[in-house]
């Protein structure tokens, strides 16, 4: 039987991330850790729960949401991805000890894919 491919993160890139962050704290009470780029990390605080992060956008990519699929071989995730019609935003590239990439799904929604070294 193959590889499960679980989702393992997601994050949104937001216009104002400051204040978004703010507001999922405040709701849910989620605790955050900010980087010194701005990016604010929550931990579920749940074994059945998936972290995630909230930033301001660069213009790279379009503001957005996002979960990350994490997968063996990000090429050949890639190449089915393609095989189907379906754009690559941007990627694969090298982030920390990962591999990313970013695709569109048939209706559009965004997509991220995370191969950890």
């Amino acid at each position: 039987m193959a590889k499960k491919m679980p989702v393992v993160y997601w994050e949104i890139n937001a216009v104002d991330g400051e204040s978004l962050s703010e507001f999922y704290e405040e709701v849910f009470d989620w605790e955050t850790e900010v980087s010194n780029t701005g990016f604010h990390s929550f931990k579920s605080g749940d074994p059945k729960g998936i972290n995630g992060g909230i930033f301001t956008g660069k213009g790279v990519l379009p503001t957005h949401r996002a979960l990350y699929i994490e997968v063996e071989d990000i090429n050949e995730i890639i190449k089915r991805v393609q095989n189907h019609g379906q754009e690559i935003l941007q990627g694969p590239f090298k982030s920390g000890n990962t591999i990313l990439a970013f695709f569109t799904d048939p209706e559009g929604h965004m997509i991220g894919l995370i191969q950890r070294e």
